[in-house]
């Protein structure tokens, strides 16, 4: 083109365009033009689209609802009429009208079919410019067809059946709680049943050509809805499409439409009372609109808006309305209200630490042995008249070591504390003062300052059960009951300077806010001034710096830019008359008021603005609203880099939830996107909702909004039908419907959206979302303002229910409801079970554990239905503590519930409540509001004794730190209460322990530190390092007692630094060593008596890695230990705590006397991780006398029982040699949890853990005392089958405190799980429950389960892959370790554990040899050449030695071998060089031979000569008496000594018969066989089992057991069933039982025999689900 045709065209567009001004001219129109040129275009599609809609709607019906703001004519409403014959009733007892009104409906026309579909939404792009506000059509999807809505909103047909979800659309993970088809004259709505009337919010009209277009793109299938989100504890049975929620989508009011203008400006009216219409003109000197403050405290109010008493304030600028003044926040006011309701009914000692007690006996004994000592820290005076020396140590007075000497009596375990305390104070010769109160301590061994409750039975208490499982006797102190005077240098002043504050980036900053305002102000006046100059220059430049100033403010108020605000700056900006000026001028300084003032609120300050003017309103109840809920999302701000980065597009959806179930939804189809328009980038919303299924009246209380937004990824493939993967959710926010004073909210907020991490979930719980960080998104949502205040009415309980007797109900349906207890289950209930289970529920009332299930069986939590929920909570048998955790679950939020299950955990034992404390903080984030039954019962919890105040106050910290940067709102939360206990607590030394506690523990955070940034230091460098620090530490505590957070009853005065070290780990943890405050001053010394009490003599402190894992699973280990032993089952499981205290930092504790099992092979060298005996050897060196084996055998079958059902259940894994460990009393235990609930170790992409749990051929041989199985293996076996089947009958226990700690990403069984579901430790989240069921088998019987976990046992024995992982662990260290292995201590004996001395053995006088006997090990295997298996005594000589010591009149016997007394000889000669000494150990024959025994005596007899001449310095060396101290073998322990001739017991069997008289079927369970004899040749049979029926005229088959090899005591533990076995049967039937051999010379030989009569079984009372048991051990015959 050349320049010529250019310059016409030019000419004819001005042309156009001057033409086009002068017709705006005409029509006193703008002349700047703000919409897009394809607006005409746009508009002209509307109106055909429009016209399409108009021919298909059906006439409009009538409507008597008058709160509706749409204008169209097709909007019509059903009609509500008055209930007849019934007068209004009380609100205790009243009902909303439309659950007992009939539904009318006006009757829609039938839709025409050949008018084709809507088209679709016009595409995206089409929105360039902002279009004017439209309204769409609000439409009633309950009764009648929706007509089509106006774009931008999707077009859906109500089909004459429910509509089929198209499967490639998002289906719901969320139950339908409420959805009402239409109903006719005489149906009611119900209260339990969910509606199946489904709708689907993508259903696209098969006439409408434009769904085939593929160049046409529905965005509506980028659209993820909420519920592709996890939301926790959803019942699986009332799972139902999203779409049926889907009333409508959310109407977009940026629509131009000419038609809906004046509807959305009545819409815009509803949120917002001051708005004014872009039409409408304001009058010059029209006043300043006044902003609306609304009061919902209870006051005085008059009953119309016309009688309010206005105060107007001056709205010059600047005024003190603008200055900002203190004030407390909502939180604050709340926590103020938190107090102590007396819930728990014992006695308090909030100045004392209290040992806990349980509900259950500790022992099995009757009596034990009690030990009493006096603590003489208190100045006992002795009557005697020679006074003991008396010396001062760290300001106590202490007796001699010689006067120390405790009372000892025998105590029935049933006897009372205060009992025993007056029968240890008779035995004193001593003062007793009248005015002093006297009780027992555990401090004597332990350093402990805790005492025993007065109260609390011996038996109860678990100071009592720590010191039986140790063997030891219970050792007590008395003293004097009265709080411990603490001196501390300096007294804390404020609880600030105690520990550190959470640091909010959005507080407000009073002095940089008032500083803006004041630099606006004047940057407001120079506009002033250039404005009346005239100057376009300067008015252009003091523009420009108004806009900065205001940029600057809402840039310190996270970025947020209200729209109005920055419309009300342009008006100003762009007013031509001195009129406009100071009318836009007030309405811009309203703006910056409320925007300021809306702000101060829905954050954390302590700052607000003072009202221009204040309103209050008239009260209402919400009973009396028929209206529905109306919603506003106005905008997003402070839009996150990575949002603007990563994604295009943006989708809201708005959701109602009661708990954690959706009540209604509503979602927008029409993509949003950000813009740069104004100051900081922002997502323009303006989207409407409206909820129409349900009134404002039907809401239940704890009603929650819950908005999410998603977003769609840049530069990929959308597909038009299916899900669309790169459409993800962003993040949610979630507010109540009413505030703290129960108000419905109304006006708008600022809300900040809650960032969705790689594993989205859905939290519709938890206190108000205060804004807490500059990074985080805001949300400004507003609700309707309405002309009165709406709040939810107190719920009165005028009428009483009566309990009925559940035997009066049918036998059947007791049956099915007793079935449903059991399984105690509400998330699996049917919808008629729950129907059935709400009729019934006064005949359950006397059933406890039935409250979750009746709870769960109720769907709709109205004001009318709660008044049944609670007269049945009044008539309700006390819960127990474990299933009211339960209802601190997430789906109870109900207050009154869980005000109740509050009441009932309070009951629990003290034990109960300490190790429960973490749980319940947990199910602190579920409440609504600060002031809440479950924070008075904290605050209340924190004042039973000072071990509950410490563990309270450390459990909140742990919290505050890690959850004040992903839960600031549950942080702030324990952090308050937090302050609340400290400044309420009567203690008065309570702050300065607890600022020491924080001191030591940042010290040791300082000294971490420092070695960690020293990464290039040697070991010896780092621990030199470690030791200088430690050993400042140590100076400065000695001047102070710290009580340390693990442990606050332990108060510690130093530290052992030489016995300090750091362990060879990636977080290089720290091993510090304690020194406790003790009478005794040599005991104080010793690390073994610091914390004896637990178990434990060292703490660990450990950085980096989460302790909170470790701590979850003993928490765990401890809940299933509980259950056990409620039920009867000690399996001595070793526990020991670990504490977090901090951000991935925490303190542990180590047990006592324990080896792993990599250290006890090491004492084997490298072969030690293939020798099965090595374990068994060791414990028989720790234990000397054949009662401590007994006893650590019997310790070791136990726990080792337990922990293979703790490993498997909690799926632990990375269980190699190195975290499985040993006490020196049998006890097995686990550490390093670090994989668990499925998170199995992996190595070149294999499954390291390949077993369900370690259970190895070392543990085998301890157990049986060799490799064939024995009764003690038996007895293994019924231990781990009894507690797996404890834990499934309890498995809501567990479950419970795992669901609380899932919920949030870290419940007895049941319980537990779900408490601990939502506080974010790493591998918790809500699969681990799924998990946790799955391997508790709840599909199984007890008998089938019995019979899958004995098969488990015998796969993990029989795996190889344990021994592999083993061995490749041990070559690891072997290879990373700078020590070798097998390096034994020159100074100790290999077969004695450690050194004893003259003074501890007493003096040897004469050591003779005896004789010489032959000694065995017996199930020695030998393989012959032909192959054939024979078992053999491996014999051995043994020497027997008669020891003579002096003072003492008996001699002792103990046996030696040849090889020990050249040990001894080869140790003493590298001690002493110069010592001559030479012990003839040459011969040429079998060392086992008489001939060379015999001979060997005479050298043993002089070697023992000769060594006794020397000097005492070697003949009475540590090494002589340690070699002469009886060990195990010297008591002839059965392991030693062969009783071979001893004639074995009978045979007996264990069976289990069971019979069922509705299936018709015999069960026959097979258990254990022992006491078989062994075969001619000498070896252990094959034996299994076979079972006839005599006689068997029906033909029964035969049954048979599988084959158990080599052993003659067999384990089967198989189930056979007989079908089609009636009742009357059993009278005339035999059951045949024989044990047959299948290897040996006589293979497949019958060995015993017997025959059980059936009509024993018969005989026997049927069980309430018709069956009969016979079970027990039945002696069989020898077959000939």
């Amino acid at each position: 083109m050349d320049e010529d045709e250019e310059f016409q065209l030019a000419l004819e567009m001005s042309k156009k365009t001057f033409k086009d001004e002068q017709k705006l001219r005409s029509a006193n129109l703008d002349l700047i033009r703000f919409e897009s040129p394809d607006e005409s275009v746009r508009q002209k599609k509307i109106r055909q689209i429009k016209q399409l809609y108009e021919g298909n709607t059906s006439s409009p019906g009538t409507s008597s609802y008058s709160g509706s703001v749409a204008t169209s004519p097709t909007d019509f409403r059903p009609v509500y009429n008055e209930p007849r014959g019934v007068g209004p009733l009380a609100h205790s007892q009243s009902y909303p009208h439309n659950f007992f009104n009939p539904w009318q409906t006006a009757p829609a026309a039938p839709q025409n079919s050949q008018f084709p579909g809507p088209p679709r939404p016009p595409k995206p792009d089409q929105y360039k410019f902002p279009p004017q506000p439209s309204i769409g059509l609000i439409q009633d999807q309950y009764f009648v067809a929706p007509p089509p809505p106006l774009p931008p909103r999707q077009s859906r047909i109500l089909q004459t059946s429910p509509v089929k979800i198209n499967p490639s659309s998002p289906v719901s993970s969320t139950p339908l709680r409420h959805s009402a088809p239409s109903f006719s004259q005489d149906q009611f709505l119900s209260p339990i049943k969910p509606f199946e009337t489904s709708f689907d919010s993508t259903i696209e009209n098969p006439n409408d050509s434009s769904s085939n277009d593929s160049t046409h793109h529905d965005h509506s299938v980028q659209y993820q809805p909420l519920t592709h989100l996890l939301v926790p504890y959803v019942m699986e049975n009332l799972n139902s499409s999203y779409g049926a929620l889907l009333v409508g989508d959310l109407i977009d009011l940026s629509c131009n439409e000419d038609a809906s203008i004046d509807s959305q400006h009545e819409i815009r009216k509803e949120f917002d009372p001051l708005y004014v219409s872009i039409n409408s003109t304001l009058s010059p000197n029209s006043s300043m609109p006044a902003v609306q403050i609304y009061h919902a405290k209870p006051i005085e109010e008059p009953k119309c808006v016309e009688d309010v008493k206005r105060k107007i304030s001056s709205v010059e600028f600047p005024s003190s309305s603008f200055g900002l003044i203190g004030c407390p926040n909502a939180i604050e006011e709340q926590v103020k209200k938190i107090c102590k309701r007396n819930m728990i009914m014992r006695e308090m000692f909030p100045d004392f630490f209290i040992a806990p007690t349980v509900n259950y006996m500790t022992t099995t004994a009757s009596t034990v042995k009690v030990v009493v000592y006096k603590d003489y820290r208190y100045g006992w005076e002795k009557q005697q008249k020679h006074r003991k020396a008396v010396f001062e140590v760290s300001n106590c007075s202490f007796f001699k070591q010689n006067d120390r000497k405790g009372k000892a009596m025998i105590c029935a375990i049933e006897q009372t504390m205060d009992i025993i305390t007056a029968q240890a104070l008779s035995s004193f010769d001593c003062f007793l003062d009248e005015n002093k109160v006297y009780g027992l301590k555990v401090s004597w061994i332990y350093g402990l300052n805790q005492f025993l409750a007065k109260d609390s039975l011996l038996g109860t208490n678990l100071y009592t059960g720590h010191c039986l499982l140790n063997g030891e006797d219970v050792k007590l102190e008395v003293g004097i009951f009265e709080p411990q005077k603490r001196i501390h240098e300096q007294i804390l002043e404020s609880w600030n300077s105690m520990k550190s504050q959470i640091r909010y980036s959005t507080v407000v900053d009073k002095e940089d806010i008032e500083n803006t305002f004041g630099h606006l102000a004047q940057e407001m006046k120079m506009y002033q001034i250039a404005f009346n100059d005239g100057s376009t220059l300067k008015l252009s430049a003091s523009s420009q710096r108004v806009k900065q100033t205001v940029q600057l403010l809402c840039n310190s108020l996270h970025r947020i830019v209200p729209e109005k605000l920055y419309n009300e700056m342009q008006k100003y900006l762009a007013a031509t008359t001195e009129d406009q000026l100071n009318s836009h001028r007030n309405d811009f300084l309203r703006e910056i008021h409320s925007f300021l003032e809306l702000y101060c609120r829905c954050t954390v300050s302590g700052y607000n603005l003072p009202p221009l003017q204040i309103i209050t309103k008239p009260k209402v109840e919400v009973l009396e609203k028929m209206d529905f809920l109306q919603i506003m999302l106005n905008s997003v701000h402070s839009i996150p880099e990575d949002w603007q980065r990563e994604y295009s597009e943006f989708y809201m959806s708005v959701d109602l939830y009661y708990g954690t179930q959706v009540l209604d939804g509503h979602s927008n189809k029409i993509p949003k996107n950000i813009k740069k328009d104004q100051f900081f980038p922002r997502i323009p919303l303006d989207l409407y909702a409206k909820f129409t299924r349900l009134h404002l009246c039907t809401y239940p209380r704890e009603t929650r909004i819950v908005v999410s937004i998603s977003g769609t990824l840049k530069n990929s493939a959308q597909p038009s039908n299916d899900y669309n993967p790169v459409v993800v959710m962003l993040g949610y926010c979630s507010v109540p419907l009413y505030d703290e004073h129960l108000y419905m909210r109304q006006g708008p907020l600022f809300l900040p959206l809650t960032l969705l991490k790689k594993n989205p979930m859905l939290k519709p719980f938890g206190p108000y979302p205060f804004i807490k960080d500059a990074r985080d998104p805001i949300l400004i949502i507003s609700f309707k303002v309405w002309d009165t205040e709406i709040f939810f009415p107190n719920v009165v309980i005028d009428l009483q229910c009566i309990p009925q007797d559940f035997s009066t109900l049918d036998v059947e349906t007791q049956e099915y409801l007793m079935e449903m207890i059991e399984n105690q289950d509400p998330s699996r209930l049917e919808v008629d079970d729950q129907d059935l289970i709400w009729q019934k529920r006064m005949h359950l009332t006397n059933q406890a554990e039935a409250l979750p299930l009746v709870l769960s069986s109720l769907q709709d939590w109205s004001f009318g239905f709660v008044v049944k929920v609670y007269q049945i909570l009044e008539e309700w048998a006390p819960l127990k503590p474990e299933t009211a955790m339960e209802l601190l679950l997430p789906q109870y939020p109900d207050e009154r519930v869980r005000a109740y299950a509050v009441r009932s955990l309070a009951r629990g034992s003290t034990d109960f409540l300490y190790h429960t404390i973490p749980q319940i903080i947990e199910a602190l984030r579920f409440e609504l509001y600060e002031k809440c039954a479950l924070a008075d019962f904290i605050l209340e919890l924190s004042f039973v004794s000072l071990d509950f105040t410490f563990e309270i106050y450390w459990q909140l910290q742990q919290r505050v730190d890690h959850c004040a940067v992903d839960d600031l709102p549950y942080a702030i939360r324990c952090q308050n209460l937090q302050q609340k206990i400290i400044d309420e607590h009567k203690s008065q030394d309570l702050k300065a322990d607890i600022k020491l506690q924080h001191d030591l523990l940042n010290e040791l955070d300082s000294i971490q530190d420092e070695l960690r940034a020293k990464s290039t230091d040697s070991d010896s460098d780092r621990l030199h390092r470690l030791k200088l620090r430690l050993g400042r530490l140590d100076s400065q505590l000695l001047t102070k007692r710290v009580r340390l957070p693990i442990c606050p009853a332990f108060d510690c005065t130093g530290i052992r630094v030489d016995e300090c070290n750091i362990f060879n780990s990636n977080a290089k943890p720290l091993k510090i060593v304690f020194r406790g405050l003790n009478k005794n001053y040599s005991i104080i010394h010793k690390v073994s008596y610091i914390l004896l009490y637990f178990l434990k003599q060292k703490n660990q402190f450990q950085r980096d890695d989460d302790m909170r894992q470790d701590s979850f699973v003993l928490k765990m280990v401890n809940e299933m230990d509980r259950i056990w032993k409620t039920n009867g089952l000690d399996l001595r499981m070793i526990t020991f705590r670990i504490m977090p205290v901090g951000y991935r930092r925490g303190m542990g504790e180590l047990v006592l006397n324990c080896a792993t099992l990599l250290e006890i092979q090491k004492e084997d060298g490298l072969r030690g991780v293939l020798n099965d005996e090595v374990l068994r050897k060791w414990l028989i060196k720790h234990n000397s006398d054949e009662f401590a084996y007994k006893n650590a055998q019997d310790n070791f079958i136990r726990s080792c029982a337990g922990w293979c059902i703790v490993t498997y259940v909690l799926g632990i894994g990375d269980r190699h040699n190195d975290n499985i460990l040993f006490t020196k009393n049998g006890h097995v235990f686990h550490i390093d949890f670090g994989k668990y609930m499925g998170d199995w170790q992996m190595a070149a992409g294999f499954r390291r853990d390949r077993v369900p749990f370690v259970f190895t051929t070392e543990m085998f041989y301890v157990i049986n005392g060799g490799k064939s199985p024995t009764q003690q293996y038996q007895l293994f076996i019924d231990y781990c089958c009894q507690a797996f089947n404890h834990l499934r009958r309890n498995k809501n226990v567990l479950t419970n405190l795992l669901r609380i700690v899932s919920c949030c990403y870290l419940s007895l069984i049941s319980t537990s799980l779900e408490m601990m579901a939502c506080s974010e430790i790493s591998g918790i989240n809500p699969s681990s429950l799924a998990f946790v069921e799955k391997n508790l088998m709840l599909d199984l019987s007890e008998t089938d389960a019995t019979v899958q976990f004995t098969a488990m046992i015998q796969n993990s024995l029989n795996s190889s892959s344990v021994r592999l992982n083993f061995v490749a662990h041990t070559f690891a260290q072997f290879m990373s370790s700078s020590s070798s292995f097998a390096k034994q201590d020159p100074h100790k004996l290999s077969f004695v554990p450690e050194l004893f001395t003259m003074k501890t053995d007493g003096r040897i006088s004469k050591v003779v040899v005896v004789t010489f006997e032959k000694h065995c090990i017996p199930n020695k295997i030998y393989v012959s050449l032909q192959s054939v298996k024979y078992f053999e005594s491996f014999q051995f000589q043994m020497y027997k030695l008669e020891v003579h010591r002096r003072n003492v009149t008996v001699p002792s016997f103990i046996y030696r071998s040849f090889a020990d007394f050249e040990e001894l000889h080869r140790k003493l000669r590298e001690r002493f060089p110069a010592m001559v000494l030479s012990l003839n150990t040459t011969s040429n024959m079998r060392s086992n031979v008489r001939a060379v025994a015999q001979k060997r005596m005479i050298h043993v007899q002089q070697f023992l000569i000769y060594l006794f001449n020397q000097v005492d310095e070697i003949c009475h060396c540590d090494l002589v008496y340690t070699f002469f101290h009886s060990i195990l073998r010297d008591n002839k322990c059965d392991t030693y000594v062969d009783h071979s001739g001893i004639a074995p017991p009978d045979c007996q069997v264990f069976l289990k018969l069971q019979h069922n008289s509705v299936k018709n079927t015999l069960n026959v369970f097979v258990g254990h066989v022992k006491n078989l004899p062994l075969l001619q040749t000498g070896q252990p049979p094959d034996p299994y089992v076979k079972m006839y029926i005599r006689p068997n005229l029906q033909n029964f088959p035969k049954k048979k057991t599988n084959i158990v090899r080599d052993t003659q005591h067999p384990t089967f533990n198989q189930e056979f069933t007989y079908e089609g076995f009636p009742a009357d049967m059993l009278n005339s039937r035999v059951l045949e039982v024989d044990i047959w051999n299948s290897s040996g010379i006589l293979e497949k030989h019958k060995m015993f025999s017997m025959c059980i009569p059936l009509i024993k079984l018969y005989q026997a009372k049927e069980s309430r689900k018709s069956q009969r048991v016979v079970e027990g051990w039945f002696q069989c015959y020898k077959y000939i």
